[in-house]
């Protein structure tokens, strides 16, 4: 066993997106539930009137799939459904983030359910699997595929589905049947436990079997069971308290959760719609941004979609090599890639734009301009899809209007550029620069490789944002060639 920070367990979630690296996977226990306020084994051994585990298995197993609804409907549910507790919702807000993109849960509650929807992951964004509804051969066709990005596992079944494990046999079963695709989807993948013991042998395997390393968060001390467990990094600290680890992680992290979520989770309501189309999700966000491909199809530089007008908006310095007779090569984040026509060159600055015609057949939403400028100290996002460090960086706005100033190798001063407290590398070189609403409101022309100097410089939207309006009549030619694979 290891000892790490919580500050550490930052760090290492915050360059896992910076370096393109796969979040880890995240087992959620009963503690995660207990904190948000469903009732304690106690409370729900008091409800059967047995005196401890053993008295409530027997109980428990002699019972239907209909008469477990009944009589656990109400205890496997908050006092106020209709609120979603703040470690839900800044859980939920972290899988939108990417952050986390599978959950695997002990738990038989909707309350992940709920917060996954008030943060606003579409059915789209997120799939729910549970175990023994889902045909375990199915598992990994779905696991394996890319999209839903994010997959929530009930290890244990689910209430409202009415199939759910509560004997040791039964969970057994459950997790012998799905195992073998568990582990394959698991595996050399990292592992963040969170209000959960490790002491069923069966997801412990689960878990050993990655062969990543095991991040054990607690509030109060780790077991003894796994003191001696060499890739525990273990997290100890009363920050580690379920309703108190995720607000405070998405906190360090400079990820919002929306006020809204609760509100939005409500019976009858819905979340406010954006007032101009465009990316409402991350992954709406990764769908819109693409990489310019060089020779011999490497990926040079990053592009972007925008919405309105629907466009594609890339570096000049930095794509322009690599565009020939007026003609560009992409390759988007599902790796098809797709020839589309310079629709105008901004010759006034140094980096640009150069703008390109989207395809009919390009299928992502496109982002939204931002309606104001970058202000210094606002937290924004940084997209990168080429390059040695694809990824997502969060940042801070430290200088929104710089002095002309040097910027290798380009010879003389550029004005009008802005400078960001982010890490990026090189082929961020265009890469969106989104603000809280994930709308753009400028794109990274250059950067520091120090991390211990994570300074880039971003070329904001509100100077560039003219050249759209001065579009030629290449964009209705080009859009007619359709994608290919």
């Amino acid at each position: 066993m290891i000892q790490r920070t919580f500050a550490e367990l930052v760090t290492d979630l915050r360059m896992r997106r910076t370096v393109g690296d796969k979040p880890p996977v995240l087992l959620l226990g009963a503690g995660a539930s207990v904190d948000a306020g469903i009732g304690a084994m106690p409370e729900l051994f008091a409800f059967f009137n047995c005196a401890n585990f053993e008295e409530f298995a027997k109980y428990i197993e002699t019972t239907t799939a209909a008469e477990r609804y009944r009589y656990l409907a109400e205890f496997l549910q908050t006092r106020q459904p209709s609120a979603i507790s703040p470690g839900y919702q800044a859980l939920a807000s972290l899988c939108a983030q990417n952050y986390f993109d599978l959950v695997l849960t002990t738990n038989m509650d909707p309350l992940l359910d709920d917060a996954l929807s008030a943060a606003r992951l579409w059915r789209r964004d997120y799939l729910l699997i549970v175990n023994g509804v889902i045909r375990p051969d199915r598992l990994s066709l779905l696991l394996g595929g890319q999209s839903p990005r994010v997959k929530i596992v009930k290890l244990h079944g689910d209430l409202f589905q009415r199939f759910m494990a509560w004997t040791v046999p039964e969970m057994d079963t459950f997790l012998t049947e799905v195992s073998p695709h568990l582990k394959a989807a698991v595996a050399g993948r990292d592992f963040i436990i969170a209000g959960y013991s490790l002491r069923d042998q069966r997801v412990r395997e689960l878990v050993e079997s990655a062969g990543g390393s095991i991040w054990f968060t607690h509030p109060t001390g780790i077991p003894e069971h796994l003191k001696d467990h060499k890739s525990i990094r273990a997290v100890v600290t009363p920050e580690c308290a379920f309703e108190t680890f995720f607000p405070t992680l998405a906190t360090a992290l400079q990820v919002s959760v929306p006020s809204e979520a609760a509100r939005a989770a409500r019976p009858g309501t819905r979340p406010p719609r954006p007032a101009t189309p465009g990316a409402q999700t991350m992954d709406d966000l990764m769908s819109s941004t693409m990489a310019v491909s060089g020779y011999g199809g490497t990926a040079t530089s990053t592009a972007f979609l925008l919405a309105e007008p629907r466009v594609i908006v890339c570096d000049r310095y930095a794509s322009e090599p690599h565009i020939r007779n007026g003609t560009a090569e992409l390759i988007t984040t599902t790796g098809h890639t797709f020839r589309t026509t310079v629709v105008r060159r901004a010759n006034e600055h140094p980096f640009g734009p150069i703008i390109l015609a989207a395809p009919e057949a390009l299928q992502a939403p496109g982002l939204r301009l931002a309606s104001t400028p970058m202000r210094r100290g606002s937290v924004v996002q940084v997209l990168v899809a080429a390059g040695e460090k694809t990824g997502i960086s969060t940042g801070t706005v430290t200088g929104a209007r710089l002095a002309p100033m040097s910027v290798p190798p380009l010879d003389g001063k550029v004005k009008n550029l802005a400078s960001l407290e982010c890490v990026v590398a090189a082929g961020a070189s265009g890469a969106p620069v989104v603000d809280e609403t994930l709308a753009v409101c400028g794109f990274i022309v250059a950067g520091s490789r120090d991390p211990a100097n994570p300074r880039s410089f971003a070329y904001p939207a509100e100077h560039w944002a003219p050249v759209l309006a001065r579009r030629s009549r290449a964009t209705k030619t080009s859009r007619r060639r359709p994608l290919r694979r």
